[in-house]
Parts: structure tokens; sequence; C-alpha cells
């Protein structure tokens, strides 16, 4: 958390973005979602990004000693095309501190999965963050178990077949 709490989210190049997540087998993810809150004064918006795969064999590199027995590992990149939309948020938030506004942006990761077969007994979720194009990733959740800490409709009973 001490490198998350370095991130300067403003100054960090959205094409270089890169979220990760550790499935277990027989979990795949199916739509991965990254949420960016701006927020000055009472103000406050969301936009929405779906993120698309970034397949490159270099963005696993600095994940390879976190690939465990019985997982896989995904990774995704803000989409070329959503790359201005996020700068465009950026540039309105420095706008706003230019004028002494305070402001703030937050980030959140959201994903959903399917399953491909039969779970584990701990289904554990483990998901990354890499803000620098020459830097690695960083855990954001590790080991959260879909059975005990998220609420019950994202059990893995209720995550939905791949088709």
């Amino acid at each position: 958390m001490v490198k998350l709490a370095r991130t300067d989210l403003s100054a960090t190049d959205p094409a270089v973005l890169r979220i990760a997540v550790r499935l277990p087998q027989g979990l795949r993810p199916r739509r991965v979602t990254l949420r960016i809150s701006i927020a000055v004064g009472a103000d406050r918006r969301e936009q929405a990004f779906v993120l698309a795969d970034a397949d490159e064999a270099a963005e696993l590199l600095s994940l390879a000693g976190e690939v465990t027995s019985g997982t896989a590992i995904y990774v995704f990149r803000i989409a070329p095309a959503d790359v201005s939309r996020l700068v465009a948020i950026r540039e309105e938030l420095a706008a706003h501190k230019a004028k002494g506004e305070r402001g703030s942006l937050t980030l959140g990761v959201g994903a959903e999965a399917c399953r491909t077969g039969a779970l584990p007994a701990e289904t554990l979720i483990t998901t990354y963050l890499k803000t620098e194009k020459t830097g690695d990733f960083f855990p954001l959740t590790r080991d959260v178990d879909l059975r005990k800490d998220l609420p019950k409709e994202a059990a893995p009973e209720h995550i939905p077949v791949c088709t």
C-alpha cells in the first residue's frame, strides 16, 4: 500500500497504466472496469472505462513470481481510444486546482468473471497495478477469498458459467 500511496495518478501516463488479476483455475475474467472519480468541492463525478486485454508477453514478466499452482494472471490496459478521455479528466482536475479549488482523483477497479470449471475450496483473487512503463506491478489486494471476504452475491456459486 506504500507504493499506491506514493503514486500520483495525475502524473501517470494513462497509456502505460496496467491492471492485473490473479485468478484460480476455473475462473476467467469477463469484463474489467476502471472507475475514475473526480471530486471538486461538492461536485463528484465518476467515469468508467472498460479495459482491454494487454496480452503482450512482456507485461507478465514482473508478475512471473506471482503465478502459483492452479492460478493464471490476466493483464488489462486502458483501450487506446479511451486514453484521451482519461487525459481530459486529469486536465479538468488540474484546471480546477490552478484556480485554487480543492479536488481529488480516485481510482477503483471492478472485475466480473465467469466459471470455466470447478473452483477450489479457497477461491483467492489478487489484483495488481502498474503505473510506470519500466516499473513493476504491485499488489492492490492480495488473496481476497470470494467465499469469505466478499458479499454473498459475489460468491463463486453465483458466478455465471462462461459461454
